[in-house]
Protein backbone atom coordinates (compact mmCIF):
# COMPACT_ATOMS: atom_id res chain seq x y z
CA UNK A 1 0.00 0.00 0.00
CA UNK A 2 2.91 2.26 0.62
CA UNK A 3 4.42 1.37 -2.45
CA UNK A 4 1.51 2.68 -4.42
CA UNK A 5 1.04 5.47 -2.69
CA UNK A 6 4.53 6.46 -3.36
CA UNK A 7 4.31 5.97 -6.91
CA UNK A 8 1.25 8.31 -7.27
CA UNK A 9 2.38 11.17 -5.72
CA UNK A 10 5.64 10.72 -7.32
CA UNK A 11 3.36 10.58 -10.87
CA UNK A 12 1.70 13.58 -9.73
CA UNK A 13 4.64 15.58 -9.14
CA UNK A 14 6.43 14.55 -12.51
CA UNK A 15 2.64 15.44 -13.67
CA UNK A 16 2.79 19.09 -12.64
CA UNK A 17 6.36 19.87 -13.40
CA UNK A 18 5.49 18.81 -16.99
CA UNK A 19 2.44 21.10 -17.15
CA UNK A 20 4.48 23.63 -15.70
CA UNK A 21 7.21 23.52 -18.56
CA UNK A 22 4.70 23.80 -20.45
CA UNK A 23 2.42 26.59 -20.16
CA UNK A 24 4.95 29.35 -20.15
CA UNK A 25 5.14 28.35 -23.83
CA UNK A 26 1.70 29.16 -25.15
CA UNK A 27 2.60 32.95 -24.88
CA UNK A 28 4.72 32.40 -27.85
CA UNK A 29 2.75 30.45 -30.32
CA UNK A 30 1.01 31.88 -33.08
CA UNK A 31 1.54 34.01 -36.36
CA UNK A 32 4.34 36.99 -36.53
CA UNK A 33 4.12 38.73 -39.85
CA UNK A 34 7.81 41.12 -41.13
CA UNK A 35 7.17 43.85 -42.82
CA UNK A 36 7.09 44.03 -46.76
CA UNK A 37 10.47 43.74 -48.09
CA UNK A 38 11.84 41.11 -45.60
CA UNK A 39 13.22 38.32 -46.77
CA UNK A 40 10.91 35.82 -44.89
CA UNK A 41 6.95 36.84 -44.95
CA UNK A 42 6.10 35.34 -41.90
CA UNK A 43 6.64 32.81 -39.30
CA UNK A 44 4.84 30.73 -37.28
CA UNK A 45 5.57 29.63 -33.62
CA UNK A 46 4.37 26.22 -32.45
CA UNK A 47 5.23 23.84 -29.45
CA UNK A 48 5.61 20.36 -29.47
CA UNK A 49 6.22 18.91 -25.73
CA UNK A 50 8.37 21.61 -24.15
CA UNK A 51 10.55 22.45 -27.61
CA UNK A 52 9.09 25.71 -29.57
CA UNK A 53 9.25 25.55 -32.98
CA UNK A 54 9.88 28.32 -35.87
CA UNK A 55 8.32 27.89 -38.99
CA UNK A 56 8.37 29.32 -42.30
CA UNK A 57 8.95 29.61 -46.26
CA UNK A 58 12.54 28.32 -45.34
CA UNK A 59 11.49 25.56 -43.19
CA UNK A 60 10.98 24.32 -39.93
CA UNK A 61 13.64 24.93 -36.83
CA UNK A 62 14.09 24.03 -33.31
CA UNK A 63 14.28 27.41 -30.73
CA UNK A 64 16.65 27.14 -28.01
CA UNK A 65 15.51 28.66 -24.90
CA UNK A 66 18.47 30.83 -23.07
CA UNK A 67 16.44 33.12 -21.07
CA UNK A 68 12.96 35.11 -20.34
CA UNK A 69 11.16 35.91 -23.52
CA UNK A 70 15.19 34.94 -25.24
CA UNK A 71 15.81 32.12 -27.80
CA UNK A 72 18.61 30.79 -30.03
CA UNK A 73 18.10 29.72 -34.00
CA UNK A 74 21.27 27.51 -33.76
CA UNK A 75 20.54 26.73 -37.80
CA UNK A 76 20.93 30.29 -38.57
CA UNK A 77 23.45 31.18 -35.43
CA UNK A 78 20.30 33.87 -34.60
CA UNK A 79 18.90 34.94 -31.31
CA UNK A 80 15.44 35.19 -30.88
CA UNK A 81 13.81 37.81 -28.96
CA UNK A 82 10.20 37.83 -27.91
CA UNK A 83 8.93 41.45 -26.49
CA UNK A 84 5.92 41.78 -24.53
CA UNK A 85 3.32 45.06 -24.02
CA UNK A 86 1.93 46.67 -21.34
CA UNK A 87 -0.52 43.53 -20.77
CA UNK A 88 2.35 41.53 -20.36
CA UNK A 89 1.08 39.52 -24.07
CA UNK A 90 3.66 38.66 -26.40
CA UNK A 91 3.60 41.59 -29.13
CA UNK A 92 6.56 40.99 -30.97
CA UNK A 93 9.73 38.60 -31.71
CA UNK A 94 12.75 40.04 -33.84
CA UNK A 95 15.41 37.89 -35.00
CA UNK A 96 19.26 39.19 -35.49
CA UNK A 97 20.76 37.55 -38.44
CA UNK A 98 23.62 38.18 -40.41
CA UNK A 99 23.66 41.92 -39.40
CA UNK A 100 19.99 42.16 -39.76
CA UNK A 101 17.85 42.78 -37.33
CA UNK A 102 14.15 41.07 -38.48
CA UNK A 103 11.52 42.35 -36.08
CA UNK A 104 7.41 40.53 -36.57
CA UNK A 105 4.41 41.66 -35.37
CA UNK A 106 2.40 39.21 -33.66
CA UNK A 107 -1.04 38.47 -35.63
CA UNK A 108 -4.59 39.17 -34.11
CA UNK A 109 -5.76 35.73 -35.87
CA UNK A 110 -2.89 33.68 -33.96
CA UNK A 111 -4.23 30.47 -32.03
CA UNK A 112 -7.42 31.02 -30.66
CA UNK A 113 -8.40 27.59 -29.36
CA UNK A 114 -9.73 26.63 -26.15
CA UNK A 115 -7.14 24.85 -23.26
CA UNK A 116 -9.36 21.79 -23.45
CA UNK A 117 -9.05 21.62 -27.34
CA UNK A 118 -5.71 22.23 -26.94
CA UNK A 119 -4.82 19.12 -24.78
CA UNK A 120 -7.32 17.27 -26.84
CA UNK A 121 -4.96 17.69 -29.81
CA UNK A 122 -1.87 17.01 -28.21
CA UNK A 123 -3.07 13.90 -26.41
CA UNK A 124 -4.30 12.83 -30.11
CA UNK A 125 -0.44 13.42 -31.46
CA UNK A 126 0.89 10.71 -28.87
CA UNK A 127 2.09 7.65 -29.57
CA UNK A 128 1.89 5.13 -26.65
Amino acid sequence: MKKILLMSVILVGVMATANAQTSPLKDYLGKYVFPEGSPVTEVTITAEDTVLTASSAMGAYALEKKGVDTFYLAAFDAPVIFKRGADNAVESLTIVVQGMELTARKSAASFAIKEEDFYAKVWANKNF
